[in-house]
């Protein structure tokens, strides 16, 4: 009996271990422990009041295994957060392997009925903790890797791992249950067991490589197409530059017609102009660093154009120790998620705060804007946008953070010059 009650309490702490490790959690690591600790103690009351006082097989059968079946996944889906369909494949996973196990302790016990009770025990754990450790370790950090490129595409594995536990039941338990090493279908149910839970890591690896390959090709071509709009912008002001060059040379002869008071000529020259010369905005020049300068040119006009205020600060440098394409990547796509985020809001403040500058140690980029009130912004959340600029960071050894927090959405970058 002791040794049956400590082998329940073992396999309430795996439940409790995949609970806690295998999602993100909801609230604090502390708050988890006590909860899956509270239904450990409770699961273990119900197992004595199990075998000491209900004599109905249906109670028992309902307090011993449905009551620990149903509160595990309701304590996990109350603890955890994240997308629904993807926890749900989460715990159908761990339910697959923990039936992977079971079949196993049963042959081990089956195979060697004399043994000691606690060499069982150690096997359980053993075997139990090789599973866990396997899943917790290995299969969920490459599920979470996954979630990050996919929107869609968990209800389809749902249906998968539906597929895989039913091999499994039907492998081990049914026609006829698995009970020692010696029977026939052992080689085929340690075959299907290995099989399955070399799928997860084979699956999950081809998904993260395609969308690395995917995200890759996606960040190339919209750094192709910020370098082309900014190369844009550049002409443009370059060309505005000229024209007012140009407009001083007119000037000139237009104080020449006012010296000979010759209106009519001053009158079609000035004609003339206008027709030829489209109304130029005054340039606002924000630092010495053309590249920088001309990306904060172009989003401060967009978002102006939006009806966003803007507030920009740059001190950088001309002679910067960044590539040009590197400056783009970083200031580009921080200001336009900027953008991007406070166009969404309609009955609130809308603004942008960027604040750029340099010394001969580090760049430093800062950035906040208005955004939703409730938003909640996490690794799950990275952009191509986003990504994008910590492949920069890291390859400058500089450091990242991004936060919303009370509607307002804030990101610091900083690049090593050194």
């Amino acid at each position: 009996m002791t040794t049956s009650i400590i082998s329940f309490i073992i396999l309430l702490i795996s439940h409790a271990a995949a609970g806690i490790y295998s999602s993100t959690l909801k609230y604090s690591k502390k708050t988890a422990y006590i909860v899956w600790g509270i239904w450990i103690a409770l699961q273990s009351a119900l197992l004595f009041l199990a075998e000491y006082v209900l004599t109905d097989d249906i109670l028992q059968f309902i307090v011993g295994f449905i009551s620990p079946f149903v509160g595990q996944y309701l304590i996990y889906f109350l603890t955890t957060k994240g997308k629904l369909a993807q926890r749900i494949f989460t715990m159908l996973s761990y339910s697959i392997f923990f039936c992977i196990f079971m079949p196993l302790w049963m042959m081990v016990r089956g195979t060697f009925p004399n043994m000691l009770p606690i060499v069982n025990v150690l096997i359980q754990v053993v075997i139990l903790g090789a599973i866990v450790a396997y899943f917790l370790c290995y299969v969920c950090p490459l599920c979470r890797a996954a979630s990050k490129s996919m929107a869609n595409g968990w209800w389809r594995l749902i249906i998968v791992n539906v597929v895989f536990l039913l091999t499994v039941v039907f492998s081990s338990i049914f026609p006829v249950m698995l009970t020692s090493f010696k029977d026939p279908a052992f080689g085929t149910y340690l075959f299907l067991s290995i099989a399955i839970m070399a799928m997860y890591p084979i699956i999950f690896s081809n998904i993260n490589s395609m969308s690395e390959v995917a995200i890759k090709r996606e960040v190339e071509m919209q750094n192709q197409l910020l370098l082309a709009q900014i190369e844009s912008e550049s002409r443009q002001l370059e060309a505005d530059s000229h024209a007012r060059h140009d407009r001083r040379h007119h000037n000139l002869v237009m104080l020449e017609f006012v010296n000979n008071n010759d209106i009519e000529s001053m009158r079609e020259y000035l004609g003339n102009l206008v027709k030829s010369e489209s109304a130029l905005s005054d340039e606002i020049r924000y630092c010495e660093n053309i590249t920088v300068n001309t990306i904060l040119t172009v989003y401060a006009r967009r978002a102006k154009e939006n009806d966003i205020a803007v507030n920009v600060s740059a001190n950088v440098s001309r002679n910067l120790n960044v590539a040009p394409q590197d400056l783009v990547i970083v200031v580009a796509n921080i200001f336009e998620n900027a953008i991007n985020a406070a166009e969404k809001l309609k009955n609130q403040k809308r603004y942008v705060d960027v604040s750029i500058k340099d010394d001969t140690k580090r760049l430093v980029v800062m950035a906040e804007n208005s955004c939703k009130e409730k938003m909640v912004f996490d690794e799950s959340c990275y952009g191509i946008g986003i990504r994008s600029i910590i492949s920069t960071v890291n390859k400058y050894d500089g450091m990242y953070d991004f936060s919303a927090e009370n509607g307002v959405f804030s990101a610091k970058v900083s690049l090593n010059l050194m």
